[in-house]
């Protein structure tokens, strides 16, 4: 019931309670309507201020709820996603391990085979009498081992670089399409929710 008419209502109630309260006495008629009026009045504003059925409703299906899910499943999908690039994270840093491992591997492999004039000296002395042959030419020794030791070093600085440059470029790119996968399916997700909201 609307506000306008619970007082169309009181006043067409009052007229006729003063219709009807003329022929008592002075003294009894005006308590007679006033109480009357007043639980009338009271009636009526309680018609009044009470919620519709159609209000009920409504309330029940209220878009606070439906935010409220829309962010629940929104944080559901960003955690996943998180948890989705850490994964990916954690796999592309242990293959960028491995691979520098490989690439050490590898190095210190053609470091070896570059070095056919020194394994033929000291194939010559492999017999046991390398001692004798390093006591005989000390200079000789340090000077090859100085060689193969920057030689050795050079190569594996330069593996160490190109590994770590390949490994992060790989491990960037693959973040980035992580990150765009996740944001597709999360706008797309929204999307839905709002649309099937609606």
């Amino acid at each position: 019931m609307k506000l306008t008419e619970a007082l169309t209502k009181i006043s067409g109630s009052t007229k006729t309670a003063a219709v009807a309260v003329e022929p008592k006495t002075a003294a009894s008629a005006p308590a007679a309507p006033a109480s009357d009026a007043a639980e009338r009045l009271k009636q009526a504003l309680k018609e009044a201020t009470a919620p519709a059925e159609g209000a009920k409703t409504a309330a029940a299906k209220s878009p606070v709820e439906d935010l409220t899910k829309i962010a629940t499943d929104l944080s559901k999908a960003e955690h996943d996603a998180l948890v989705k690039e850490a994964q990916l994270y954690g796999a592309a840093v242990c293959d960028g391990f491995m691979a520098r491992a490989a690439q050490y591997q590898e190095a210190s492999a053609k470091v070896a085979a570059a070095q056919p004039a020194a394994t033929q000296k000291t194939a010559a002395v492999a017999d046991g009498s390398f001692d004798k042959f390093a006591a005989e030419n000390p200079d000789l020794v340090k000077e090859a081992m100085l060689v193969g030791y920057n030689a050795t070093n050079m190569q594996l600085e330069k593996l160490a670089q190109d590994a770590y440059v390949k490994g992060y470029n790989d491990t960037l790119k693959q973040a980035y399409d992580a990150a765009c996968t996740a944001f597709v399916a999360g706008f797309k997700g929204a999307m839905d929710l709002m649309e099937t909201s609606k």
